[in-house]
């Protein structure tokens, strides 16, 4: 049972070959201000030293932590089926979870909890990141991530659902922060999801009433480099297969093809994924003005869409 005052959170290290940053993420994760900290490293069968160095890391630090766990397989399973592992061996009130090579602020966990203290209806909360690049240094190019600041516009549950429905937006993946009870209600990850393991999770959440809090601050230092699954170029097919079956699968049920803004994003989803365009040419940029929920977006200030 953890005191109220200061609740046990369970932060989850998602590791797969992250020997060249892992070190950084768990020294971030011991430098936090707040002391009550279950440690879970969750590992997909690294090929790496990635297992050893967490391990001899551990080792040394144990007494920083409230609780430490290495989970480890022999063979890789995908992000969803990791996260899972993971998720399923925390015992705090609340959970965090990061990947193997972004860093948490300092006043990551401290920050969170205070905003929930503040709000004590919050049970998911999203935050800002910053974004690095290989060597940590700040990338000069991070724009404001608008599709966020859209989405936490919308003021209840039912206009968040219809808003990612229509456009699910990266909602800053790494700074999710939620209760650990809500796995109760809407279960683990979705492993029919390699990739898009984050957007499953959204649908479940808001489809099951429960509103995701924004808190305009930053908590992660978010990692921006060519081995990142989020930026590899290899992985674009099965991201493309995996967006549509994300659109059958949680999008189009909370669209109403009666309604030509929602019928718009049927029309946007057969341009990105099915349109073969003519003579080699697709002009998917200009065919994009065609949609109604382009102009409703420009109409309500958000340019980068």
């Amino acid at each position: 049972m953890t005191n109220r005052a200061t609740p046990l959170v369970s932060i989850i290290i998602i590791t797969y070959n992250s020997s060249r940053y892992v070190l950084e993420t768990l020294e971030s994760i011991k430098s936090q201000t707040w002391d009550n900290i279950q440690l879970i490293v969750s590992d997909d069968g690294s090929r790496d030293n990635t297992v050893q160095l967490c391990t001899e890391w551990i080792n040394a630090n144990r007494q920083r932590f409230a609780e430490t766990k290495l989970i480890t397989v022999e063979k890789n399973t995908g992000i969803a089926a990791n996260c899972n592992r993971g998720i399923q061996a925390t015992i705090g009130e609340w959970v965090k979870l990061i990947a193997g090579d972004d860093i948490l602020l300092e006043n990551c966990i401290a920050d969170n909890l205070a905003y929930v203290t503040r709000h004590p209806e919050a049970s998911f909360v999203v935050s800002e990141l910053l974004e690095i690049d290989d060597h940590g240094n700040p990338v000069k190019s991070s724009k404001i991530n608008e599709g966020l600041r859209y989405f936490a516009s919308r003021r209840s549950v039912r206009e968040q659902l219809k808003a990612y429905s229509r456009w699910p937006v990266f909602l800053n993946t790494p700074t999710f922060f939620y209760k650990r009870e809500l796995i109760n209600s809407i279960g683990l990850c979705d492993e029919e999801f390699k990739i898009y393991e984050d957007m499953s999770m959204v649908f479940k959440i808001i489809g099951k009433g429960v509103k995701i809090h924004f808190m305009n601050r930053p908590t992660v230092r978010y990692r921006i480099h060519g081995d990142s699954l989020s930026r590899n170029i290899a992985v674009e097919n099965q991201r493309r297969r995996e967006a549509v079956k994300i659109f059958n699968k949680y999008r189009k049920q909370n669209l109403n093809i009666f309604n030509p803004i929602d019928l718009s994003i049927y029309y946007e989803n057969w341009l990105r994924y099915k349109y073969k365009g003519f003579y080699g040419h697709k002009g998917v940029p200009l065919l994009m003005k065609f949609s109604l929920f382009y102009w409703h977006l420009k109409l309500n200030g958000v340019r980068s869409y």
